[in-house]
């Protein structure tokens, strides 16, 4: 009855043409396949290059401003959920003809061909379904190409891990450090590294090959050296390359670091990496083919009624819309033999990758949630980093929403379904629900993302309801309907408007793009000199916030409120225990304190006079934190100069015991070490751009002792900056200053 079936095995039925065509050879499929997976596979080894080589290239023809701004646009606009919210819109909105039957206007077609690229439909794009095959062979390759895809990325890279470890075994030679030099340790953080005769041991690679030059970092100050620090030299050309971490510097306990215990561990971390490449990948692609595969499963119950008497109305028999030589019907043999292929892939798709997905986000929920950067976490960012904390299962939620919409729908009347309005209505309740639940909750950490999301939804909601009218006015049952009911004297009118929805979602996009990169680059957030990006906000596993502010509320608690509220607008992930915000228990004072990576200081009049002050530090020697002293030297705003609050601590300092806290407190002489001496305190400045140097001064000292940075301090040692702050300046020539007697500044 469709006139859509052509006899012939060699042929399909072209929607294009209008007609039968001639299949295409299989090996233009391969051709196209490849070229699509090498399309894939380019962009990301573009991507991996250009991103090493960008900011060193842009240096040299811009200049380092340009360089550092430039580096920041994809941290600071957030081009990831953008994209996901994008591709999710068109992977809904394209379905609106094969799922729905909302078929628009033919003028239109070549439209809705372009926005199908979205679907990731690997065999749709690139071959038509009737000349696969059979149905089964149909839904076999439906289902298991994804994983060939996996499968291909992973031998790539397994194969890049297996070059790498080739380059490095072939540019290693003799032990590392000279002729068995053993790794010492000075116990001030930094070691030698052995009797080679090569300086300092090659924190900067200059002038050695292989893998010699080992520094052994002494990071938690335990006298034991808990990592070490390596050139490399991976092409033999006497310079090292990169600098690489190596956690255990002496695996066999000889006191010498040899050159295979250095191999083994790089295997090992290769290995590693290479798990959690390919993890990624595993993601990557199960989030953009989830719904198109899932959709070409159910070809397999997607049947459609025809009349079959013109002389008996309620005469009707259904065949399989995707191939209409199978009976809709439990008594047919090809029909009933697909049952089980679809029930299999069924439960392996809509089912069961998300399900994995789920487990993924719940074993890391701790570990997102605490902002610490694991191996598993940092694999799957790709699911939870858009999100706020609290909602990192929100991308669940949104992939069950784009996979009822797409596929599951099929679901309700599955003989004809696609000729109702049934399907379409549940959809636009769906959408408007999801908006509703998307506007309550708003889950996404970038509000420019969440208005993109809910713009999205309306559009979507909107396309299900223009929709409706397009299949009213299409419809031979409805011939008078549509301009009588709905306004529109043909379908071209509501298909036209379709069309301009969807247009203006990728107008919208486009534009939000623009608005975001302009303001990002004026966006004052800190930022590492030595990468341009954002810092990694992880802490230890026990604490849950990066900082623990202790102050006076007489003379300080204004001040410490302007600190936390600035901080987080220049580091929008610090977390900062402040007494207004997480005090639920003044008994509590010493586990708050132990609940923070970190111990800042505010110093103020009177605030050695406090006793829940004194608890607080107490509490922080105890624990060994980290003391950040922060100093207020303005006596109209509290202060008092640094010999004053020195005395004022030596004065109330003297409690036996620390309170109970800490039974071994040596006394005033500890405290006025680990506050005073130890470290200068940051003078605390309100004026501007002053304010600023004090604010990245905080964040440089709160990130040298985060875990991570920990591991990697030469990542911090360029210090951090902030977009449009003012750039150091000096005078090119010589001088004159006038200088007025009567002036006492």
């Amino acid at each position: 009855p469709l006139c859509e079936w052509c006899v012939s095995d060699e042929q399909h039925f072209s929607r294009k043409e209008r007609g039968c065509a001639d299949c295409p050879t299989v090996g233009r499929f391969g051709i196209l396949a490849a070229a699509l997976v090498a399309l894939a596979g380019t962009a990301f080894l573009s991507y991996r290059a250009l991103s090493r080589i960008a900011v060193k290239a842009l240096r040299r023809i811009f200049g380092p401003a340009v360089a550092i701004r430039l580096s920041q646009l994809e941290a600071r606009v957030g081009f990831q959920p953008k994209l996901k919210i994008v591709v999710s819109f068109y992977q809904v909105a394209t379905t609106l003809g094969p799922v729905y039957g909302a078929r628009l206007h033919e003028d239109f077609t070549s439209w809705i061909r372009v926005f199908e690229f979205f679907s990731f439909d690997l065999l749709g794009l690139t071959y038509p379904d009737a000349c696969i095959g059979s149905m089964r062979h149909r839904l076999l390759l439906a289902a298991l190409w994804p994983f060939a895809v996996i499968l291909l990325g992973s031998a790539a890279f397994a194969a890049h891990a297996l070059t790498v470890w080739l380059l490095l075994w072939k540019s290693s030679s003799g032990r590392v450090g000279g002729a068995g030099g053993p790794v010492s340790d000075e116990g001030d953080g930094e070691g030698d590294g052995g009797g080679d005769g090569e300086g300092d041991g090659g924190r900067d690679g200059g002038g050695m090959s292989g893998t010699r030059g080992v520094v052994a970092v002494d990071a938690d100050g335990d006298g034991i050296p808990d990592r070490g620090v390596v050139a490399v030299d991976t092409d033999g050309d006497g310079i090292a390359d990169h600098i690489e971490d190596v956690d255990v510097i002496d695996t066999d306990g000889d006191g010498e670091v040899t050159v295979s215990e250095l191999n083994k561990h790089r295997w090992r971390e290769l290995v590693r990496e290479t798990q959690s490449r390919i993890l990624y990948l595993a993601i990557l692609v199960a989030y953009f083919v989830l719904p198109s595969v899932s959709r070409s499963i159910f070809k397999a119950r997607m049947c459609e009624s025809f009349g079959i008497s013109v002389f008996d109305a309620t005469a009707r028999r259904s065949y399989l819309v995707a191939d209409l030589e199978v009976l809709c019907r439990s008594d047919d043999e090809m029909y009933r033999g697909l049952d089980a292929y679809f029930w299999a892939f069924f439960v392996l798709w809509p089912v069961l990758v998300p399900l994995v997905l789920l487990g993924l986000l719940l074993w890391i929920r701790r570990d997102v949630r605490a902002l610490r950067v694991t191996r598993l976490s940092r694999a799957c960012r790709f699911l939870w980093r858009d999100y706020n904390a609290r909602f990192h299962y929100w991308e669940l939620a949104d992939m069950y929403r784009k996979l009822f919409l797409a596929s599951l729908v099929l679901f309700i009347q599955t003989d004809d379904g696609s000729s109702k309005l049934l399907r379409l209505i549940v959809a636009s309740v769906v959408s408007a629900l999801f908006l509703t639940a998307l506007a309550l909750v708003k889950p996404f950490k970038r509000f420019d993302d969440f208005y993109l999301a809910c713009t999205a939804n309306l559009l979507l909601t909107c396309c299900f309801v223009l929709g409706t009218v397009v299949q009213i006015c299409e419809s031979a049952a409805y011939e008078d309907m549509c301009d009588t009911l709905v306004g529109f004297e043909s379908a071209f009118g509501a298909s036209a408007f379709v069309i301009v929805l969807t247009v203006a979602m990728i107008a919208l996009s486009l534009v939000l793009f623009v608005f975001k990169a302009i303001s990002a680059l004026r966006a004052p957030t800190i930022r590492l000199l030595s990468t341009g990006r954002a810092p990694v906000m992880d802490m230890s596993k026990k604490c849950h916030f990066h900082g623990f502010i202790s102050h006076i509320w007489s003379t300080g608690q204004d001040q410490t409120h302007t600190i936390v509220r600035q901080m987080k607008l220049v580091m929008p992930d610090v977390r900062i225990w402040l007494d207004v915000d997480c005090l639920e228990n003044l008994g509590a004072l010493e586990e708050s304190v132990g609940d923070a990576t970190t111990f800042l200081v505010f110093l103020s009049v009177g605030y050695f006079k406090s006793r829940n002050c004194r608890r607080e530090l107490y509490a922080g020697l105890a624990l060994d934190r980290p003391f950040i002293p922060i100093h207020e030297a303005d006596v109209e705003k509290g202060g008092a100069a640094l010999e004053v609050l020195k005395a004022e601590c030596r004065a109330h300092c003297v409690d036996d015991a620390g309170l109970g806290t800490y039974p071994s407190y040596l006394g005033p002489a500890e405290m006025v070490f680990r506050i005073f001496e130890k470290e200068d305190p940051i003078l605390w400045v309100r004026v501007n751009a002053f304010q600023l140097e004090s604010l990245k001064s905080i964040a440089l000292r709160m990130l040298r002792h985060s875990p991570y940075y920990m591991r990697h301090p030469e990542t911090l040692t360029s210090g951090v900056m902030v977009a449009g702050e003012v750039p150091p300046f000096a005078f090119v020539g010589p001088v004159t200053i006038l200088v007025c007697r009567d002036n006492d500044g």
